[in-house]
């Protein structure tokens, strides 16, 4: 029995993580994206614009490394659903890690191995 096509969640997820196969991209991302977010959070609760600019520097810094060394750029720039993906692929990574693994991440997964994602 066939699941059908992929749907927006599983097709954007299976192309971010085509673009983010190398490990050292992806451990930068995982230091990066918590960055940004833990930053913004700090800079609103404290209402001081110096910690979310200097978490935004060095957020994305650390992300546009991991390109460099994965050969491509951050697909966010032809792709602005992957303001989306970066998150959750570290939700669904650390969700991976307690044992719970969602539909549209595995079919993901299939898809993207038997697809590949372009290089840009």
């Amino acid at each position: 029995m066939s699941e059908g096509p992929p749907g927006f969640w599983e097709r954007e997820y299976a192309h971010y993580l085509g673009e983010h196969r190398h490990p050292l991209n992806k451990a930068t991302h995982f230091v990066g994206i918590p960055l940004l977010i833990a930053t913004t959070v700090a800079a609103l609760v404290l209402l001081d614009w110096r910690i979310f600019v200097g978490g935004q520097l060095v957020g994305w810094a650390i992300q546009v490394l991991g390109h460099r060394i994965e050969g491509n750029r951050p697909v966010l720039l032809r792709r602005p659903s992957a303001f989306l993906m970066g998150p959750l692929m570290v939700l669904v990574e650390l969700a991976g890690l307690l044992g719970w693994r969602p539909t549209f991440a595995r079919r993901a997964r299939l898809n993207g191995a038997a697809g590949g994602a372009r290089r840009g």
